[in-house]
Parts: structure tokens; sequence; C-alpha cells
């Protein structure tokens, strides 16, 4: 997607998308980027030419943005939401707890008469036990020793949302001139995203919007998305099956320019 601003026509163009990243999960130091690095082109028009676009380039920015496979927001993510089976048990063992106290007053009412007595009208020392520890298990069932707290109020706590960002790294970059892996060897501007990483497993893309600046002075309209790229569709896996594909001539171009694109130790960019 391309948007024009003025008389400028701005283009994203994909140079390198990824196609494999390993879930960092809660491992936030250990995270490892997204391979091969994402690189970004940037091309500005002017009546339908290419023009430079140097004086502009330094109030551009290119932000990233997470999708999952389906093209929908995937930024954030609810930490608490376990597996199906982890939610099935508490389904199952939630209401256990809320009727274990109706069942206990039932069958202390079943022993004791209407009048507080026995059928004979007389209350013996076993009726009043039974009735102190079905009262006292009552209690326990229904408030968590030395917090004070209820069964209910501590499945309310469990079930509070813990929302986490799902997309880490540089998620926003400036444009930087580098000489192009064309043939042409032409100097172009060039957007790099070398470490974003994503939580969990899943099949996710990236969507990177061009913007600019804001600075006094600017309408509304020149301000604001300029245009988009969204990459294809990737698989991020557990650290334990990942494996990472080899350094592309193009990660290893730009290397030797100078661009900071990790390279795994022992990797050279020649």
């Amino acid at each position: 997607m391309s948007s024009c601003s003025s008389s400028l026509t701005y283009k994203l163009v994909l140079v390198q998308q990824p196609t494999i990243g390993s879930a960092f999960e809660d491992n936030l130091l250990g995270r490892l980027g997204l391979a091969p690095p994402l690189i970004v082109e940037l091309q500005v028009f002017r009546d339908g030419k290419i023009s430079d676009a140097t004086a502009d380039l330094p109030f551009l920015i290119c932000q990233c943005s997470l999708l999952d496979e389906q093209g929908r927001v995937a930024d954030m993510v609810d930490q608490r939401v376990g597996s199906a089976s982890q939610q099935s048990q508490e389904a199952r063992t939630a209401p256990a707890a809320v009727s274990a106290v109706p069942r206990r007053g039932r069958s202390v009412r079943n022993k004791i008469s209407h009048r507080g007595g026995l059928a004979d009208g007389t209350v013996t020392p076993l009726s009043l036990d039974s009735t102190e520890a079905s009262t006292s298990s009552a209690s326990e069932d229904t408030l968590t020793p030395g917090t004070g707290e209820s069964s209910a109020t501590q499945l309310s706590g469990r079930n509070s949302p813990q929302i986490v960002r799902m997309l880490y790294g540089t998620l926003a970059a400036g444009p930087q001139q580098y000489i192009s892996p064309n043939a042409d060897e032409e100097e172009k501007a060039y957007f790099f995203f070398p470490e974003l990483s994503i939580r969990t497993p899943g099949r996710f893309k990236i969507i990177c919007t061009l913007l600019r600046l804001s600075l006094p002075g600017m309408e509304a309209a020149e301000v604001g998305s300029l245009a988009s790229v969204e990459t294809q569709t990737f698989e991020v896996v557990k650290r334990t099956d990942y494996s990472a594909p080899y350094i592309t001539d193009i990660s290893r171009h730009f290397a030797r320019q100078g661009v900071p694109l990790l390279l795994p130790p022992g990797v050279s960019a020649e």
C-alpha cells in the first residue's frame, strides 16, 4: 500500500522478510530475533518517477505491529489463558467448591428437627458435635486459612486478565541509506528490524507502517500513516523445535556495510 502526501507518493517494499521464529515465552533475556531479519525499502515518487527523499528522511519512521494469520491485530495476549485441559479442570472444580456448603447444610438438617432437637425433642452431645463439625468444615471450604479470602475471591483473582506484549525488539526505526543489493548498486533508504521476536508459538504476519513525525506548523493531512506493507505468514515455534536458517546473501550484503544484523557468533559477513 502506498500513499500520497502533497506531491510526493510513498511506498514500502519488502527486501527481506522472516520465515521462522523462536518463541521466547517468559525468557526475555534469551530472545532470538526472527530469521532472516526484516528489511524494508522506502521508495518516494514525484509525478510517477522515483524522487530523491533525502530531505524527508529525518522526519519519517517505520513502525512494526503484529498480526495473526487472519490479519487481526495480535500485539497483546492474555497470559492467564492456559491449556484447554487446565481450563477444563478449573471449570470442573469450581462448581464443586460452591455446592459443597449446601450439601453439608442439608445433611445436618436431616439429623435435626425443625424445633432444634431430634424426633423425641432432646438434643444429645453427639448432635451438637455434628453441627459444630459441619459448620467448621463449611467455613474451611469457603475461607483460605491465613488469608481470609473466600474461594470465590481467589477464583476471581485467577481469572483476572494478565495482558502482556507479544512483539518485542526494535519496533520502530528510522531510514538509513545504504548501497542496494541489486545490480544497480545505488544508494537507497532502508528500515532494518534485526531483533524482532515473538512471545508464543503460532503463525503470524508483521505489518510495517510508514509514519511522518508531527512538527510545529504541519497540517493534519501531512501527519500520520503514509504507506504500509505486510509480510507473508511465517511460523514461530518453541525454542526446543527451533532451527536457525542459513544467513542470506542480503543479510551479508548489509552486514558488510556495517548494519548490525546480529549474525550468529563465528559467522562472517563475507
